[in-house]
Formats: structure tokens, sequence, C-alpha cells
């Protein structure tokens, strides 16, 4: 063992950034999320829309708490920009200070209709020529935000984060829609977990708690549930969307790693003080990246 337990429960949540309600029966690219508390795993459960999982994980959060459990809640999208961004932005160079910037501006309903694309021109405007965020619906009307990213003209910022660049497969936060993209979800779920921080409580790993293992009752995390792909495809039934079986496979992993007094070192990362200070302020970090071998053995 490297140190006691952190955690009793243990969520992982994978996001959506969908226009519509999800169908009524489970499906791919739709919200998943399993909890796993005291070490064994519940049902994986399905929201159709984004309200309905915050309302739902919220209402979880609060029950935990209460129990006087500690609580670990991973969301499948990255925390932040690459470096500068948030400065540049908000003149604030802290990725919380970028999650208030989004929440004053997303407007997402109960129905998962929403005005993302309206933000990340507003977003795009804010750098010369056109770019960086790119992906959209070619009949859209939003000519500050282009379709392709070879269409992507001027100074810009970085395109990936630190993490980005280590994490095998890993998307850029500028691509909002086609296969893969995850920047719709992050500029969807960043004012979710906004929300979450003021309405609950939460610490927000690293921003709130640094490259650490964090010592509160409720910490929220970045996760990326492809780290066990393998894993999950072995896991699933044959009628299981793959979303479905990473958050079940994600959260008994990080669950049985904390029950062997082994899930600190996840908190950590092995980076530079300046890219360190990056991570911690502005970026965010992936958990357990770097760690995968012994994510791997707990899977």
């Amino acid at each position: 063992m490297t140190g006691g337990r952190l955690f009793d429960t243990h969520v992982v949540v994978d996001w959506s950034a969908r226009s519509k309600p999800s169908p009524a029966r489970p499906t791919k690219d739709a919200i998943f999320w399993c909890t796993v508390r005291d070490g064994v795993a519940l049902p994986v459960e399905y929201a159709r829309t984004r309200a309905a999982a915050c309302t739902r994980l919220t209402s979880l959060i609060r029950k935990e708490r209460d129990a006087g459990r500690r609580v670990l809640i991973g969301f499948d999208f990255p925390f932040g920009y690459p470096a500068g961004v948030a400065k540049h932005v908000t003149g604030d160079p802290s990725a919380l200070a970028l999650w208030a910037w989004l929440a004053d501006r997303i407007e997402d309903a109960s129905d998962n209709a929403n005005n993302r694309f309206a933000v990340a021109s507003e977003l795009n405007r804010a750098w010369p020529g056109l770019g960086p965020a790119w992906g959209r619906p070619a009949r859209w009307p939003f000519p500050d935000l282009p379709t392709r990213a070879t269409a992507r003209h001027g100074a810009h910022p970085p395109e990936r984060r630190l993490a980005d660049t280590r994490a095998k497969g890993a998307k850029t936060v500028w691509q909002l829609a086609y296969a893969g993209s995850v920047g719709s979800q992050v500029l969807l779920g960043l004012p979710l977990l906004h929300r979450l921080r003021a309405d609950t409580g939460a610490a927000i790993w690293p921003f709130d708690t640094g490259l650490t293992a964090p010592d509160a009752p409720l910490v929220i995390a970045e996760v990326y549930p492809s780290l066990l792909q393998a894993e999950a495809h072995a896991d699933r039934s044959a009628t299981e969307p793959l979303d479905a079986a990473q958050v079940r496979v994600n959260a008994r992993a990080l669950a049985a790693l904390d029950g062997q007094g082994a899930l600190a070192p996840l908190f950590t990362a092995d980076l530079s003080a300046q890219d360190r200070a990056t991570v911690e302020r502005e970026e965010a970090w992936i958990l357990g990246l770097g760690h995968e071998d012994a994510l791997r053995a707990a899977a």
C-alpha cells in the first residue's frame, strides 16, 4: 500500500453535447455514469438530457455527503483550455475565471437546445483571423466558426494542452463536431462544473487542490475513460453501449485502487515546475495519466 483510502464513493460520468434529448433507450454518445459505493458497483445510470443529469448528480452528491461518505466524481471532458486562453479571454490566467465566463454565456435548455456555436464564435472573435475553434454543421450560419480545421487562419493559441499531448487519442478542445470531438462537451460541461462547485462546495482537482492527493471530502476531477478502452470492450455485453461499459470499468478501477490504498499517486504528474504551474492554474490534468499500468491492473 502507498497510503490510506481517500474516498468511499467513486463516480465516473460520460458527458454529451447532444442538442436534442437522447433516445429513451440507452444509446451511444449520451450521458452515462456509474457509482461505486464502498467497493460495490451500482447499475450504470443514463440520462436523456444534461438538465436531468445535473439534477440527479447533484442529488447523488448531496445524499452521499449527508451520509458522511467522501466522494470522488470524474467527468470525461477537459477541465481547461491550452495555456494563455483564460487570460486572453477574461484577463485572468485562471481556468476557473474562464469557467465563470462560459457560465455567463452558455444557454442550455431543459431539452438540450443550446447556444454553444454562438459562444464558440464569440471565443473565435477574440483572436485575429478565423479560428481557433472549428466544426459545425455546414448549413448553420456561423461565419466566425469554420466547418473544417483547414479553413482556419491567423494567430491562434496552442492547439492542445499538455495532457492532450500525452494521452493517446486525445482530441483538441477546439474541435466542436465530427468523430471523436470533445470541444462541445467542454463548452456545455464547464458551466455545469462551475455550478456544481458553487452549489456543493466541491474541490476541483487540480485547480483547488494542486497536483497532489486531495484531502477534501468532495472532489471533482477530469477523467479520460479511453485509458481503459480495451478493458471496457472486454467487459461490455453484446447490446451495451461502449460508453456505459467505460464508466463502469473506470469507476471500478478507481475504487479498487483506493481500496488498496493506492489511489493517491494517480493525482500526481511527472512535470517540470513550469508545466506543473500551468496545469494547476489553467490547463488541468487527466486523473491517472502516466499511471496507466496501475489502472489496467486494477481493472
